[in-house]
């Protein structure tokens, strides 16, 4: 295996995380509670469609079909969410917790995952991939740093004012 070989399959594990994402996100936005945390979740599934294509233009650019590759930790996180959602009462802030909690985490992932193909992409000396993985580590870190302001204005005071209650 080779470096060339590494960044396919880290394309191929990205791929799979973004495509499992959507549909976590989507499920995720009906749990929650606060508006803007639907909102943001709402948009970054536009966001993370945008990524789904840069992908697949950099796989047929490898001449590397897409859709190969999996990405177990999402689907491990997925049913995390499914756990935490039957856990948390409906309409809660607390819920918004556990949501916001589990989409920061796939956040870090993502970023982790972004920064490393983009730092593989400019070793193995594909311009135009670095731009496209740049711009879809950029969305991430935005997205990360959106969601921590949400949490820190309004999630988690909901939170703890349910919990004097």
């Amino acid at each position: 295996m080779g470096l060339q070989d590494f960044f396919i399959d880290g394309l191929e594990e990205i791929y799979d995380a973004e495509r499992k994402f959507t549909k976590c996100a989507a499920a995720l936005g009906i749990a929650a509670v606060n508006e803007e945390l639907k909102t943001i979740l709402t948009s970054h599934s536009a966001i993370t469609e945008k990524h789904l294509g840069h992908l697949d233009a950099i796989l047929n650019r490898l001449s590397h079909p897409a859709g190969t590759g999996t990405c177990a930790f999402i689907g491990c996180l997925s049913d995390k969410a499914s756990e935490m959602m039957r856990r948390t009462e409906t309409g809660t802030a607390l819920r918004d917790v556990a949501v916001l909690n589990l989409v920061q985490i796939i956040q870090h992932y993502k970023i982790a995952t972004y920064g490393n193909l983009v730092t593989l992409a400019t070793e193995t000396k594909h311009q135009k991939i670095t731009t496209l993985l740049e711009e879809c580590l950029n969305d991430e870190i935005k997205t990360k740093t959106d969601l921590s302001e949400i949490g820190r204005r309004f999630i988690y005071p909901a939170a703890k004012a349910e919990d004097l209650k």
